[in-house]
């Protein structure tokens, strides 16, 4: 994706070429066959060295927890979609509980899930790079109601009872938080430098996409690509301090 945060970031710190991308939608740590972190790094690998200054991971999205059948994203995104029953709890039985997501679990995962152990590998082929966990934007408004677009109209309170879904993404957060403060390795917060441009703000001030936002090309609760230049602005403000 040509305007995703990684090489925005890049453009902005003028690194040329002289960095790597292995970033790929929907990639998971824990599971195995393709489209897995294990992978990534695989391919990073060859350009990862003495010289590497930084590596950035971003996941825990994509990932499911305490056996559930459906992972943590798909789970929010079908929550938010049961108008009927509400999203108060988990709209499905296979979606994940928010008390499964912990620091415990993403450390367990960075350092001997699927993917083998990564925070190591990383270590031992860039010896001297930072190493930063990225977290996730501001998705949701501060409330517990969640918008949607129908037929082109606006439906401010489409769901309004979004409880379970902001906790699984404050879930997260806190989890990604607390996983890298007992790896020893940095984490990047955009909760504050996206906040007030969730996907319920209006046009031109809403930063993450939404089901039926044809006039953008991107997925659903995605960054835009304004949210996506954001994103990129507040990454090179920790790699300055």
């Amino acid at each position: 994706m040509p305007y995703a945060w990684p090489k925005q970031f890049a453009a902005q710190w003028g690194l040329g070429n002289d960095w790597f991308d292995a970033s790929c939608s929907g990639a998971v740590v824990d599971g195995r066959g393709t489209n897995t972190f294990g992978q990534q790094i695989d391919a990073a690998s060859r350009s990862m060295g003495s010289r590497t200054e930084l590596v950035t991971i971003q996941f825990a999205g994509n990932e499911s927890y305490g056996g559930s059948g459906r992972s943590a994203a798909w789970s929010v995104g079908l929550c938010v979609l049961d108008f009927v029953n509400g999203c108060d709890n988990a709209a499905d039985p296979t979606s994940v509980r928010p008390d499964a997501i912990t620091s415990a679990e993403l450390q367990r995962r960075l350092t001997a899930g699927d993917s083998g152990n990564i925070i190591g590998r990383i270590r031992q082929e860039a010896p001297n790079a930072r190493i930063a966990i990225v977290g996730y934007p501001t998705v949701l408004p501060s409330d517990t109601s969640v918008c949607l677009p129908i037929n082109g109209l606006e439906v401010p309170d489409f769901q309004p009872r979004a409880a379970y879904a902001r906790t699984v993404l404050d879930r997260i957060e806190v989890a990604q938080r607390q996983a890298a403060a007992a790896l020893g390795v940095e984490f990047w917060s955009l909760r504050q430098a996206t906040a007030g441009h969730d996907a319920c703000q209006p046009l031109g001030q809403r930063w993450i996409t939404r089901i039926g936002d044809f006039h953008e090309e991107l997925l659903p609760f995605h960054p835009t690509r304004t949210g996506y230049g954001a994103q990129a602005n507040a990454l090179t403000a920790y790699r300055t301090r």
